[in-house]
């Protein structure tokens, strides 16, 4: 099997509500995904979809869609596309790191390799532990009495937990929504709290001391990516567990917070991190090391949904006390594809689909509504 055509889409989504993230993101109010068709010469098509956002990665969707047209895609074209080993290694050997838009191509290589054979992803990665994952919600910055009402919203619509975005200006009115979350959903609800690099160590440890008695399952990135040694003061001042999100994009940024003891979760998106194939090594690496994984999101569409949702069942090594973050359409004005008819909003639970490959068919009614350029590669590189 050769790959023939490779199609880029970029899209502009809008969001329902705006999203108040850190006073390090501010309000996100439209996803910019960039979907990649891969063509092959025995008529099998595979979809893959990265998720730019350059406060938190560096890619726009701009840059990924040319890095895709100019340097990967020309490279790509005659190659095997279930041969993911030698995908990875022509990505590599064209253009470093670029980890979110090599994510697009590796998505969409799984893909076609599971329609080729008539399987499923999870089937390719050594077949799956489980069914389904449990769905949590997340809330934006807002005043107490709102992010009490939003967490109690989510708990009546059944999803299992939720993550609340804090990392502001003040600390304390994080430290107010926090508690005052916990107030309205009661003791046994599951809540996690993200500073998406909002703070700086002092004022992380500060907050992290006043909420301790609130019940918080983790702590999420409240310092700079790079500040592995901020994750190791924090987590040895609070008795919370840490997790690592923006601060564990590569293999090489697992091992650096393990070796440092500045972590207990790890935070796993499939397009940060690179695809399906990335993204399963850094959660052998975890489980290997007694940390936990996360399945999160990047407000994303249902390509890469499906994707993470096809490796999420296969992992042994998951948090299981609150739901993983597999709402992302929800947030949306729209879906791509038919993963949101997956999701049970009643009962919180995302099940996997009986179709092969990542599962889920393109909407081209809804592509063709939200798609703002195309560009298609078929000829291969030629020195």
């Amino acid at each position: 099997m050769k790959i023939t055509k490779i199609q880029i889409d970029t899209l502009a989504v809008p969001l329902l509500h705006p999203y108040h993230l850190s006073r390090e993101y501010g309000v996100f109010s439209t996803a910019t995904p960039v979907v990649v068709r891969l063509f092959t010469d025995e008529g099998t098509v595979g979809y893959g979809e990265c998720d730019p956002w350059p406060l938190f990665t560096g890619d726009s969707a701009a840059v990924s869609a040319l890095i895709l047209e100019r340097h990967l895609a020309p490279m790509l074209i005659g190659k095997d596309p279930t041969n993911l080993n030698e995908i990875h290694r022509t990505m590599d050997a064209c253009i470093r790191n670029q980890h979110l838009t090599k994510s697009a191509i590796d998505m969409a290589c799984y893909d076609v390799w599971g329609k080729s054979v008539g399987m499923p992803v999870h089937q390719l990665l050594g077949g799956k532990r489980r069914d389904s994952m449990r769905c949590m919600w997340s809330i934006g910055g807002s005043t107490p009495e709102e992010s009490a009402a939003e967490v109690l919203e989510a708990k009546r619509l059944g999803y299992d937990g939720c993550m609340i975005k804090i990392g502001g200006a003040d600390w304390r009115l994080d430290a107010a929504r926090t508690a005052a979350a916990r107030e309205a959903v009661g003791a046994d609800y599951p809540l996690i709290v993200d500073a998406n690099q909002g703070w700086d160590v002092d004022t992380a440890i500060r907050y992290g001391k006043e909420i301790r008695r609130l019940g918080i399952l983790f702590f999420e990135q409240p310092v700079q990516s790079w500040d592995v040694w901020g994750m190791a003061k924090i987590r040895r001042a609070l008795d919370i567990p840490l997790s690592a999100d923006e601060g564990v994009m590569t293999l090489q940024d697992a091992r650096a917070l393990v070796e440092k003891e500045a972590v207990d979760v790890f935070s796993i998106k499939v397009t940060k991190n690179g695809g399906i194939r990335p993204a399963k090594e850094i959660c052998d690496y975890a489980a290997a090391s007694g940390v936990q994984v996360f399945f999160n999101s990047m407000i994303e569409e249902g390509i890469t949904e499906a994707a993470s949702l096809q490796l999420g069942v296969t992992c042994g090594n998951i948090v299981t006390s609150i739901g993983h973050a597999y709402f992302s359409p929800n947030r949306l004005d729209g879906d791509i594809c038919s993963y949101h008819k997956q999701i049970r909003v009643c009962d919180g639970e995302t099940v996997l689909s009986p179709l092969p490959g990542l599962g889920v068919e393109l909407d081209e009614e809804a592509m063709h509504r939200y798609t703002v350029d195309t560009r298609a590669v078929t000829e291969a590189y030629r020195a």
